[in-house]
């Protein structure tokens, strides 16, 4: 049977191409034959060679390389302004007795939405895949039901009405990688920025059955660039920017939902007179404790003051304090046993992420780490 082209696919294999692949290897990746992806490079001119200056979209137009942040610009555009809000079902949430108020935080980073992770399993003799989108979809599952089952449990001693979500970037993987990353993604931007919408717009709609109301506040992470050169970049070009524009669109008219997309890449608010500054943790640099400890320290004295500290970036959860002021939560990734985090920093991730509560004379109440794995 043909395999249709369509616009995704071939930018995929012009990627593949790119990356210097062979023709056998892109095969297996695509779940295609030979002479199929023979034949298809053939027809859209995808050669190494062509792709040094031009760019070949599939209709045979040619773009220069400069004039594609550009059109990754437009695409993350274009997608919010065709965003048609959906209707979602309207759910009540549930309700406690208990008199204390409590509410809960919840941080979501490094879900790399698209990516696909391998490793060597020694058991087995051969290389498994530990990482996907089927993985992703059971991870968010398990996130949401371990939520329900907490709230379930804590509700008999704390008024949980309230949860915060601090959504702190890499939420798609991109199909950019870095010049140490092996390419191992499954779809390309376009398809991640639309999954990504999609499943996070359910996710925050379910948790409705739990909390009567959610704040969901949003930073960029360094995977969803447009440019080559994302430091200098405009937090408004970055894909994930789009995503978390979509949100706020879908949930515009929502009473219990509330999404906060700053225009910069860290952003400090209160939660019950308790001061959070939220960042990807890209903006750090090094990853010792040592070295990352004296950073958020210099960020506290320049910043003012914060009582709470989160971030993701590194792929390792880990909870700190410094000097007794201060309340640290890393986060951790979606990906399990992740290739490329190995590679850096010589650790295997374990998918967890941080979730804890907070009133009005405690920062942090009650914690949990939540393992993604069920």
């Amino acid at each position: 049977m043909a395999t249709k082209w369509t616009p995704d696919k071939v930018s995929l294999l012009q990627v593949y191409i790119n990356q210097g692949y062979t023709y056998l290897e892109v095969a297996n990746k695509m779940g295609l034959s030979y002479d199929q992806i023979k034949h298809a490079i053939q027809r859209y001119n995808l050669t190494k060679e062509n792709n040094t200056d031009l760019i070949f979209t599939p209709d045979k137009k040619k773009l220069r390389k400069v004039d594609v942040d550009k059109l990754a610009t437009l695409l993350g555009e274009k997608i919010y302004e065709n965003y048609k809000v959906v209707k979602l079902p309207v759910y009540k949430a549930k309700k406690s007795k208990a008199p204390r108020e409590e509410v809960s935080i919840l941080d979501i980073s490094d879900t790399h939405i698209g990516a696909i992770n391998q490793v060597f399993d020694s058991d087995k003799g051969k290389k498994v895949v530990t990482y996907n989108m089927d993985v992703f979809r059971k991870e968010l599952m398990t996130l949401e039901q371990s939520i329900a089952d907490i709230h379930s449990i804590l509700s008999n001693s704390y008024k949980l009405r309230h949860l915060y979500i601090n959504v702190m970037g890499d939420i798609v993987t991109n199909d950019r990688i870095f010049p140490e990353q092996t390419f191992e993604i499954e779809k390309v931007v376009g398809l991640q920025v639309w999954d990504a919408v999609n499943y996070f717009t359910l996710f925050f709609n379910n948790l409705l059955r739990v909390y009567d109301k959610i704040t969901v506040t949003c930073v960029v992470g360094n995977h969803g660039r447009s440019q080559s050169n994302f430091y200098n970049e405009v937090v408004e070009n970055n894909f994930e920017y789009f995503v978390y524009k979509t949100w706020q669109k879908q949930f515009a008219d929502s009473k219990r939902i509330k999404i906060v997309v700053p225009d910069t890449r860290r952003y400090a608010y209160n939660i019950l007179n308790w001061r959070h500054l939220i960042e990807h943790g890209d903006l750090m640099r090094g990853s010792s404790d040592n070295y990352l400890e004296k950073q958020i320290k210099d960020l506290s004295l320049n910043m003012g003051g914060f009582d709470v500290f989160h971030f993701g970036h590194f792929h390792k959860l880990k909870e700190r304090e410094i000097a007794d002021k201060v309340i640290v939560k890393q986060n951790g990734a979606w990906i399990p046993k992740d290739s490329y985090a190995y590679n850096k920093y010589k650790t295997y991730s374990v998918p967890k992420q941080q979730f804890f509560g907070c009133n009005s004379k405690r920062a942090e109440t009650f914690s949990y780490k939540l393992d993604l794995r069920g």
